[in-house]
């Protein structure tokens, strides 16, 4: 069997396995960022409030990894769930209070869970007691 060189980057190499290379083509449209869900067509008025809310929460919060993205869908998927049982209580429509306050508490922690990570990951390193006592050594100089 005849080894398939590529050219990545610039260089040429043995094809292997696709994880080697990780071109976009050997990605799902989902982790490309093409798609938001698999199988949405994304045209809807319900996909368009969800991609407008996901885009929103990562402005908002910081998406580095594949575990924030899918913190950011869940949040985006109960505030629009949220959302569409408030228009429902609004026009009269009868519906289960419990599962409003459910989905309310489930986004409330979620949203909560993401300011905090955002929170730590932007937090200044904690400064060790030598730095702080040169740092106040320093102002009583200065004084």
């Amino acid at each position: 069997m005849r080894r398939v060189r590529t050219l990545v980057d610039g260089i040429l190499t043995p094809r292997n396995t696709l994880a080697e290379i990780n071109l976009s083509k050997a990605r799902s449209r989902v982790t490309n960022g093409t798609r938001l869900l698999v199988g949405v067509d994304g045209r809807s008025p319900n996909a368009r409030r969800f991609r407008d809310l996901v885009r929103a929460y990562e402005a908002e919060f910081e998406s580095v990894t594949e575990v924030d993205r899918n913190l950011i869908r869940q949040a985006a998927l109960l505030a629009l769930k949220s959302e569409q049982l408030q228009a429902a209580v609004v026009r009269g429509d009868r519906v289960d209070t419990e599962t409003i306050t459910n989905l309310a508490g489930q986004l409330r922690r979620t949203l909560a869970d993401m300011k905090r990570k955002a929170e730590t990951t932007t937090a200044p390193a904690p400064t060790s007691i030598l730095e702080q006592l040169a740092a106040h050594a320093d102002e009583e100089d200065g004084a």
